[in-house]
């Protein structure tokens, strides 16, 4: 028999049931043989055709009108129709003569547990290197590269880098920077690359470079010299700001330049009003930069550091600035600044105390609740900030509302830093979690890298799908023996010798040694009368010096150098003072 379409099947079942049951309605017929097609379909989940389903119905439906001819069937049945489901159990014969279902319902999946309220801290594993005081940017794929730093106990600068899956909770080794790390922070690039900055040594001068991530390759390559700065400046002086455009701003004390992704290049822009280090840098809705706080860095005295009184804005359009008034919320601290944008357009910048900037009316206002000592370390999704907050034996967590003031409980984290160690670095994760990682750690004068790693989870965020065991302790490295001082002695006569007798007041609770050294490492060259001091006592000493001249000190190691006075400066009025630390000052003129 041909192939038929549905349309010419049907029609010929049509002109059969015509010939064998003249009597029974076609309409209902169609509707039974369509309703029985549908019934047997949601059933038995098969689908062997419609022509094959409406020629079964209809062998039945004839059969059914014989038998309603003999009297067997009155009345023509109507199969109502059966409702669809997602899922269907047919029921078949269990061994044991029970029935049992041949295709169960999907499984509910179990619920994915979330942080309650306040957040909750849990393992994230460890670095592949330990360090500390290190730099972190999150990728456009969620992992956080890691950066440079310096190991603890050896004091070495490292360029190695690492990166941070947060879906595995695993870390893993990438390619190194060219140069160490040094200058400005990293930014990610709208290309999914990274900008970092690193150091050039060039005749006795650090300027600072820049060079490029590749998250492809894990490689980097060198994007060239920035700036070579005319002052000193530490490794955080500057600020880097992604702009509307791709381009990226890097201002500090040294002035102001702009990077080109497209080109690799740097160009020269607009100055600050007022150069400054260690400030905040953020972009505004309108494109605009907002850089407040910070330092100045002026003339040659180290502690000479003027607060600048005012912030100021960058356009990128002009490539200029303008100052901008901040009232009260004028600094009071040199260092320690923080700023984030909101969700409102506004921008939080802590410092002594949390001020709001509204952009549209070039306003400040103080907001309250701030808890002293607080430090900021991280803006959530809601617009809370995560605090480090000191308490009586470490830093405990706590979340701020910069809208109300308010301030709640966080737990506290895993692990706390002792006083002399170094804090981790926090990154913000794309799902609103925080990791925190590295650090340093101190004992005496022993000094480790912390490798841990750590994740804040906040209130409602899902916990991750992954779990470490808690890290073991630090391993600190034996510490070096401190060398004892030289067996007392007057030490040399120099021939030619000039005399000066100085009195020595001892506040320290241990003998103080004197001594007349080259100033260098800690060589004996003239002679000290008493050379030791007790404990709580004051004595007058007389010192002998070489014609070419000395130092005088106390408590010097061997191979030391340091000094007190000079040569140069026998004669004047005073006295040596120990001090209940053991350091040595000289109190002018004589008490």
């Amino acid at each position: 028999m041909r192939d038929l379409d549905d349309t010419a099947l049907e029609r010929r079942l049509r002109e059969v049931l015509d010939e064998r049951l003249g009597a029974l309605p076609l309409d209902l017929t169609a509707e039974t043989l369509e309703r029985r097609r549908e019934t047997r379909r949601s059933a038995r989940r098969i689908g062997r055709g419609r022509g094959i389903t409406l020629l079964a119905a209809a062998l039945l439906l004839a059969g059914g009108a014989l038998a309603a001819g003999s009297g067997l069937l009155r009345r023509p049945a109507v199969v109502p129709p059966v409702p669809r489901s997602s899922v269907i159990a047919l029921a078949t014969a269990s061994p044991d003569g029970s029935s049992s279902p041949s295709e169960s319902a999907s499984p509910t999946p179990s619920p994915i547990p979330v942080a309650g309220p306040g957040g909750v801290w849990i393992q994230a594993g460890s670095m592949v290197t330990p360090r500390g005081d290190f730099a972190a940017v999150q990728l456009r794929d969620g992992r956080v590269l890691v950066m440079g730093g310096e190991d603890a106990a050896s004091g070495e600068t490292l360029t190695s880098a690492e990166l941070y899956d947060p879906v595995s909770g695993t870390w893993s080794a990438t390619g190194s920077m060219l140069k160490p790390r040094f200058g400005f922070p990293p930014t990610l690039l709208p290309d999914g690359r990274v900008l970092a900055g690193d150091s050039r040594e060039a005749a006795d001068v650090t300027a600072i470079g820049s060079e490029v991530y590749d998250p492809e390759s894990g490689t980097w390559s060198s994007a060239g010299k920035v700036f070579t700065p005319s002052r000193s400046v530490g490794s955080d002086g500057f600020s880097a700001t992604l702009l509307r455009d791709g381009r990226v701003l890097v201002a500090g004390i040294s002035g102001a330049k702009l990077y080109d992704p497209v080109s690799g290049t740097w160009s020269a822009t607009g100055t600050m009003v007022t150069p400054r280090a260690n400030h905040t840098a953020t972009l505004l809705r309108d494109g605009s930069v907002l850089v407040a706080g910070g330092n100045q860095l002026e003339g040659s005295c180290p502690d000479c550091h003027p607060m600048p009184r005012k912030a100021e804005l960058y356009h990128p359009d002009t490539g200029s600035w303008t100052a901008v008034a901040m009232g009260t919320a004028a600094p009071s601290s040199r260092f320690g600044w923080w700023a984030s944008l909101l969700r409102d357009g506004t921008v939080l910048l802590i410092g002594d105390s949390p001020y709001l900037f509204d952009p549209t009316s070039g306003t400040w206002k103080t907001v309250a609740g701030w808890p002293e000592p607080g430090y900021p370390k991280a803006l959530l999704p809601d617009d809370t900030v995560l605090l480090a907050v000191e308490g009586p034996s470490c830093p405990a967590a706590a979340l701020y509302d910069p809208h109300s003031g308010s301030l709640t409980s966080a737990p506290r984290r895993l692990r706390c830093e002792a006083a002399m160690g170094g804090p981790g670095e926090y990154t913000p994760l794309l799902d609103g979690r925080v990791l925190l990682a590295g650090g340093s750690d101190c004992i005496d004068n022993a000094c480790a890298s912390i490798g841990e790693a750590e994740l804040y989870v906040p209130a409602g965020v899902s916990l991750p799908p992954f779990s470490f065991p808690s890290p073991p302790a630090v391993e600190f490295p034996t510490p070096t023996p401190a060398p004892t001082p030289l067996p007392p002695a007057d030490g040399p006569v120099p021939p030619h010798a000039r005399k000066w007798t100085v009195t020595v007041d001892n506040r320290s609770s241990e003998p103080a040694t004197m001594w007349v050294t080259d100033g260098d490492n800690g060589t004996l060259v003239g002679s000290a009368t008493p050379n030791v001091v007790p404990a709580g006592a004051t004595v007058k000493v007389t010192f002998l010096f070489p014609a070419e001249g000395g130092w005088i000190d106390a408590n010097l190691r061997p191979g030391e150098g340091g000094g007190l006075l000079t040569q140069d400066q026998i004669g004047i009025p005073g006295k040596m003072v120990i001090t209940p630390e053991g350091d040595t000052t000289w109190v002018s003129p004589a008490e």
